[in-house]
């Protein structure tokens, strides 16, 4: 049997709305953004959660909440 937690980052943690009728998962969206950008699935999906921000002037993943110029950047999954 494997792990019980969840872990949006792995894929196993679906976000919905039975009222409105919608439902994704973060490996979804890195499907789309992957094949979009040409980069590699599990890295983006990796990259979703947590505290992670693109710094699109740049064109490269941060930990940090700020740019390199200062500029306050936002949470890559909000």
């Amino acid at each position: 049997m494997e792990e019980l937690l969840c872990f949006p980052d792995k894929g196993n943690v679906c976000f919905g709305s039975g009222k409105d009728c919608w439902a994704f998962t973060l490996t979804k969206f890195a499907r789309i953004y992957a094949k979009k950008f040409g980069t590699e699935l599990e890295k983006l999906r990796k990259r979703f959660w947590g505290d992670n921000y693109y710094d699109a002037k740049g064109k490269k993943w941060k930990t940090e909440k700020y740019a390199d110029d200062g500029k306050e950047l936002k949470r890559a999954f909000c």
